[in-house]
């Protein structure tokens, strides 16, 4: 019942923001994901929601990003954020950072490659601290 509540209410998150989402695409790493970014200024919010190769965990993430210029249309980004999983009878917390390099192309596409790490905490029949996970992404995304 709570999986289905916690779907239910982040489905409904991104179906609005989508409407009016900057970038809106796929995340293919740990697993494959929604990948929906909105502006705040010159740096972002990046929302994430997926199934991750761990056991099919059903996962939502959220990290914010300072986005700064390289050269013409190439990017590099750093932020940190968190992120939660939930798959059989368990659930995890995590605490996230994220840096990668994308590049815009003239026409309303992005591509994406950038490392995430993270820390977290397990919960089932008790607590696992300390889990260490990291993952590499390739994204690409739709320029609104």
């Amino acid at each position: 019942m709570f999986k289905k509540v916690v779907i239910s209410l982040v489905l409904t998150v991104l179906s609005v923001g989508a409407m009016n989402a900057q970038n809106l695409g796929v995340r293919l790493g740990y697993g494959a994901e929604l990948s929906y970014q909105h502006m705040l200024g010159s740096n972002r919010l990046e929302l994430g929601l997926g199934l991750s190769d761990f056991g099919g965990a059903l996962n939502l993430t959220g990290t914010y990003q300072w986005v700064n210029p390289l050269v013409d249309n190439f990017n590099w980004y750093i932020g940190f954020g968190a992120g939660v999983g939930l798959w059989d009878k368990s659930a995890a917390l995590a605490g996230l950072g994220q840096l990668g390099i994308e590049y815009n192309f003239s026409f309303p596409l992005q591509l994406s490659i950038d490392w995430r790490p993270g820390v977290s905490l397990v919960f089932s029949d008790g607590v696992d601290a300390g889990f260490w996970s990291t993952s590499v992404g390739f994204g690409i995304r739709y320029r609104f």
